[in-house]
């Protein structure tokens, strides 16, 4: 698929696209005789794994360490399992602090509910 349409499917800019694959996010997405790129099924996978790590909140520089391993996975797995694990653990330490914020709100709701009861 052209980037018009990887665009629409990934829901990246064409602009965006293009900066990932200057940057090294992704890896040099390949040309039709055109010289338009030409975005295949694994290219749109492996732009909606970029999306999970950057939204979760891997730092690009990380993102783009994993990208630039990927291509050898078999001499690089531990790198690339290091680089995982490391940001699954900020996702647990995040979601058990988000868990905390929601048990403070949670139990504000309840105090205000309360008070609402008592006023009827």
């Amino acid at each position: 698929m052209r980037i018009q349409e990887a665009s629409v499917v990934s829901g990246l800019s064409c602009h965006t696209l293009r900066y990932y694959e200057k940057s090294g996010l992704i890896y040099p997405i390949p040309r039709d005789s055109a010289g338009h790129r030409y975005y295949r099924e694994h290219d749109i996978r492996w732009l909606q794994f970029v999306q999970c790590l950057k939204i979760t909140g891997m730092p690009l520089k990380d993102i783009k360490s994993y990208a630039e391993q990927v291509e050898d996975c078999e001499n690089k797995a531990e790198q690339l399992l290091t680089i995982l694990f490391k940001h699954k653990a900020r996702l647990e330490n995040k979601l058990a602090e988000t868990q905390d914020f929601l048990k403070h709100i949670d139990w504000k709701i309840n105090h205000y509910s309360e008070i609402l009861q008592q006023h009827k």
